[in-house]
């Protein structure tokens, strides 16, 4: 073939390739894989379940151990299927997950036990709570309580939504206040039918 043949079919080629229309935009993320990307994690690589069919593990993590007298709790709860089989959590309006209450019946309670060995079931706050740090985000920031409907694939984290943008932790909203001085433990138990986990006890100082 003549090299000016050949060039003409390379040019025509070419000019055929930019009028070929450009692939489909990728489909936008639907609310649930949305919620999935933020509140929950994978497993690291080579990660292997336990012997049970069904079992969670919690992890309860303090930002602080020592707050002033009447302080909140701030904290970050990290919830881990080590079954062999997926975990379903589903929560209507108002999330503990993505909001923090305790109202619902979602299978979390809190406990404390006090300075002097008291232990207390810590109840509910209805009412929303201010922001305890100048990091919270303003609730209008924040994205909208619509209920959490999750499936936890063995080894995969569910994370409790912080209640900023620059933090990854959120004050606990309950009624009960840390006004004794002193050193307090706190725990969380999860329960739900056939399945029940407690999380590791965490140590509070309050002081003056």
């Amino acid at each position: 073939m003549p090299p000016k043949i050949r060039l003409c079919l390379i040019l025509l080629a070419s000019l055929a390739a930019c009028r070929q229309e450009p692939p489909p935009p990728a489909p936008a993320p639907t609310p649930q894989e949305k919620e999935r990307a933020e509140l929950t994690l994978q497993s690291r690589r080579g990660w292997k379940p336990e012997g049970a069919p069904r079992k969670l593990t919690i992890q309860l993590i303090s930002e602080k151990t020592k707050v002033r007298k009447g302080e909140g709790f701030r904290y970050r709860l990290e919830l881990q299927n080590v079954g062999r089989e997926p975990l379903a959590f589903k929560e209507s309006p108002p999330s503990f997950i993505k909001g923090g209450s305790l109202c619902g019946d979602h299978g979390y309670r809190f406990y404390a036990t006090s300075p002097d060995g008291t232990q207390w079931h810590l109840p509910c706050e209805p009412e929303a709570v201010p922001a305890a740090v100048s990091t919270a985000a303003p609730a209008s920031a924040m994205p909208p309580d619509t209920g959490l409907d999750q499936t936890l694939r063995p080894g995969d984290y569910l994370l409790t939504r912080p209640d900023g943008l620059t933090t990854r932790f959120r004050t606990l909203r309950t009624k009960f206040r840390f006004d004794a001085l002193g050193t307090y433990r706190l725990r969380v138990v999860y329960a739900a039918p056939k399945l029940r986990a407690e999380s590791n006890s965490v140590a509070l100082t309050v002081v003056r």
